[in-house]
């Protein structure tokens, strides 16, 4: 392991955006979706097709309300790829996760509104069903957009109870993203007299493919970008009952600027693991350079095999994405860290930083395990509450109860006795299982802390 710096030797550590910066970035980018898409549902008014000459009353209005709602679901498909692209810029303000978060939500309005587009559009023409005849052929692409939408929709909600492996359905998404963006431009070009004539509507389609292609290059080329800086595998080995470490040393003098509890997707170049990369928050430390840490539980089938990674083998990083540390907090703020078994890694790289550089803020860590062999590194863990004299922490168990330890879930009443002493104005940090965060999230709230102070970092992605 890499010595620690010390006193004023701090490096460059990661863009962390100022607050008062991000919140203007993050405006004057949603005020620029809003108005795009403001111009694009004036498209029916300012340049009304043929259709819309014969049409009148409810008729008119119908058709035109199904174009504005096509024009919406369209702008949403184009957003779906810079929502999932993993762009360190959007993440700096948004945070991936919070990016992904949006991207699920997209997706349902997206089905909603593809659903009802056609059916605003064919009932002023006294049908439900497109005539199989030539000239309607924009209109069936428009079919099989709408099947390949549907299609992607629910094997991507419902991908667990399918079956489909991971690195399987991810392939899929991929491909059926692309091929409904093309459907889609196709669609618009020719479906209607508004974008079919040289004009400003069909100029900014054309402009929209173009732009969204060249992204899409950008985004799927991101990993032979990363190529060029491999990363060697230096360390596997077991830690707790059921987890393992890998540490990684870069190939050529080259550092990796992260901020503690930021995480990064990697991939393997390994004869027993397969190459599909996959989100790990890294456990290391950006005060010790040169060494990346990963501590991986086995809780599936890619993640059964890390074990069997060899010294030597190489890896690719992608990142570092996430707003999830102490670092994004004022510096002198108490600090409140709750993990759920495994969800100690951002929580350990914040307290290697913290014990590097002598942080004496209080810290009350709350770590829950399911019994004493599942917890990892308890040497340093120990070493930790030794070396930082501000820190508290509070082992717990769900299952297996240690003598003198604290048994059971957390719920309202164990956290209000666990936290008495700690101010409500603390910053709290929260990271498990998804249904773990959630609870300890409402009933944290519930005892009298803001959810304005209460941070959770979630891998759903």
């Amino acid at each position: 392991m890499s010595k620690p710096l010390q006193g004023n030797e701090l490096p460059l550590i990661g863009t962390i955006i100022p607050p008062g910066l991000r919140v203007l970035l993050a405006t004057a980018i949603v005020a620029l979706l809003l108005l795009t898409l403001a111009g694009a549902l004036t498209i029916p008014f300012a340049f009304e097709s043929p259709s819309m000459w014969y049409k009148f009353g409810i008729e008119k209005t119908s058709l035109r309300a199904g174009k504005m709602l096509g024009l919406t679901a369209g702008l949403l498909m184009l957003l779906q790829l810079p929502l999932a692209g993993r762009l360190k810029f959007l993440d700096r303000i948004f945070s991936l996760p919070g990016l992904m978060r949006q991207h699920r939500m997209h997706a349902w309005a997206i089905v909603i509104l593809a659903l009802i587009h056609p059916l605003c559009v064919l009932l002023p023409e006294g049908r439900l069903i497109v005539p199989l005849e030539m000239r309607y052929w924009p209109e069936w692409i428009g079919v099989v957009l709408l099947v390949f939408i549907l299609s992607q929709f629910v094997v991507s909600q419902w991908r667990q109870s399918m079956g489909l492996a991971f690195h399987t359905w991810m392939r899929f998404h991929r491909i059926a993203g692309l091929l409904i963006a093309v459907l889609l431009v196709v669609h618009a070009l020719y479906v209607s007299e508004s974008f079919s004539e040289d004009g400003l509507p069909r100029l900014a389609v054309v402009v929209a493919a173009a732009a969204f292609l060249l992204f899409w290059m950008w985004v799927r080329s991101a990993w032979l970008r990363v190529r060029r800086k491999p990363f060697l595998v230096s360390r596997v080995e077991p830690t707790g009952s059921d987890c393992t470490c890998v540490e990684l040393t870069p190939a050529a003098q080259t550092f990796f600027s992260y901020v503690p509890g930021q995480f990064v997707w990697v991939s393997f170049a390994s004869a027993t693991v397969v190459p599909e990369p996959h989100a790990f928050t890294l456990s290391s430390a950006p005060s010790r350079p040169g060494m990346l840490q990963f501590t991986i539980r086995a809780c599936g089938d890619w993640t059964h095999t890390v074990g069997g990674l060899s010294i030597g083998d190489r890896a690719f990083i992608q990142g570092p994405f996430g707003r999830f540390g102490h670092l994004h907090t004022d510096p002198d703020r108490e600090l409140i860290m709750i993990a759920g078994g495994i969800g100690i890694t951002p929580m350990l790289s914040m307290l290697r930083f913290m014990a590097d550089y002598g942080d004496p803020r209080p810290v009350t860590l709350i770590w829950s395990n399911r019994s004493k062999k599942n917890v990892a590194f308890t040497d340093e863990m120990d070493a930790l509450a030794a070396k930082l004299t501000g820190l508290r922490m509070i082992p717990t168990f769900t299952r297996d109860a240690e003598s003198g330890k604290r048994s059971g879930r957390l719920d309202r009443t164990s956290l209000e006795t666990m936290l008495s002493a700690c101010s409500r104005g603390s910053a709290i940090f929260v990271c498990g299982p998804p249904q773990m965060m959630k609870q300890v999230s409402t009933d944290l709230k519930t005892i009298g802390f803001p959810a304005r102070s209460i941070f959770t970092e979630a891998f759903g992605l």
